[in-house]
């Protein structure tokens, strides 16, 4: 005790630490196919984020959320962006219809950011971060199909393109868009065809989970809406075959290219009227999209000994043939995974 404390008799202090304030939610992502990821201000700690603490659930036959008879959707949980992002991915490439709500929820008697903390999870809608300042509180919200528009998120080797579909404009490119990436056959492309100034295309190849290139099966052909957009820079677009076949010709499927410059009326590549018109059936939403696009098409390019494969981009310009053929995963241009934004809403209550 100090000389001052004792004239006065005062009590020394206890030793008082100050507690920081617990993680939050910053940012949700969630798409039509049950892909999840949760951002938050923290890092949190690993040993406390799996498949324990963070669940993504569709209905039971009662139809509503939260109940006994919920189905639980099998997946992998980890760590990204430093220990910030929780990343639930399916085991299945269509674990459920696509389109379906589900719930997703993260426990907070079981997550624990680097602090020790548990985290600050109450949802306080959509653009705001969670909780109430106060430790612990469950993140519960509900994944739900947008009404209102239909934005795709690419994800590739690159980062992410969001693109906004022109569902009303062009209504069976998108639909036929739709059925690739909905059934997961739009999972694991590579680019394919890469001219600089002019398109990337895909939609063609995959690359199979143990390592091989895979055809995508074609689906019905699609009709052409040309005419009604515009193949600008950052649009996406359905390629045509011209094979002199009447059930197929000038009618798409499942191959499609990004516009890297304005290939509109008037422009030298004028893909709005070249051979009747190509369809440019949505949109890149942002300047950082765009950028990824930019990167996608950066590449060296080598012929694959292939007609469909003469300007093969790859990630390496040493890249021969024979190490696509060994390897191409890690040689080539990857999509990840193409499906569609969902909304983040409120848990009932």
């Amino acid at each position: 005790m100090s000389e001052l404390a004792s004239k006065f008799g005062l009590e020394p202090l206890e030793p008082r630490q100050l507690l920081a304030a617990p993680a939050h939610v910053t940012s949700s992502f969630a798409d039509n196919r049950g892909e999840v990821q949760i951002t938050f201000n923290l890092a949190l700690d690993p040993t406390t984020v799996n498949t324990r603490s963070v669940f993504v659930n569709l209905p039971g036959a009662d139809g509503a959320f939260g109940t006994a008879d919920d189905q639980k959707i099998t997946g992998r949980v980890k760590l990204t962006a430093g220990g910030r992002r929780v990343w639930y991915r399916p085991a299945d490439k269509v674990p459920f219809a696509a389109g379906s709500s589900y719930s997703i929820k993260l426990n907070s008697k079981r997550i624990r950011d680097v602090n020790g903390n548990a985290i600050d999870g109450e949802f306080n809608g959509a653009g705001a971060v969670s909780g109430n300042g106060v430790v612990g509180g469950d993140y519960l919200v509900l994944s739900k199909r947008n009404k209102t528009s239909q934005i795709a998120r690419i994800s590739t080797i690159q980062g992410n393109i969001d693109v906004r579909l022109f569902t009303n404009e062009t209504p069976k490119n998108v639909a036929n868009f739709l059925t690739y990436s909905n059934a997961g056959d739009f999972d694991n492309l590579f680019i394919q065809r890469d001219i600089p100034g002019f398109i990337i295309q895909t939609g063609k190849y995959s690359i199979t989970p143990d390592n091989q290139i895979a055809t995508v099966t074609p689906r019905g052909p699609v009709d052409n809406e040309p005419h009604i957009t515009h193949n600008t820079r950052g649009t996406l677009a359905l390629a045509r075959p011209d094979d002199q076949n009447a059930a197929t010709d000038d009618k798409g499927q499942n191959e499609w290219f990004f516009n890297l410059s304005d290939n509109s009326g008037g422009q030298p590549n004028d893909l709005d009227n070249q051979n009747g018109g190509f369809t440019a059936f949505g949109e890149v939403t942002s300047a950082a999209g765009l950028a990824v696009m930019d990167a996608l098409a950066n590449h060296t390019t080598i012929n694959g000994g292939n007609p469909s494969l003469t300007d093969l981009p790859v990630i390496n310009s040493s890249t021969t043939v024979q190490d696509v053929a060994n390897n191409p995963q890690a040689t080539l241009i990857v999509i990840r995974r193409i499906a569609i934004r969902n909304t983040i809403v409120a848990w009932p209550t």
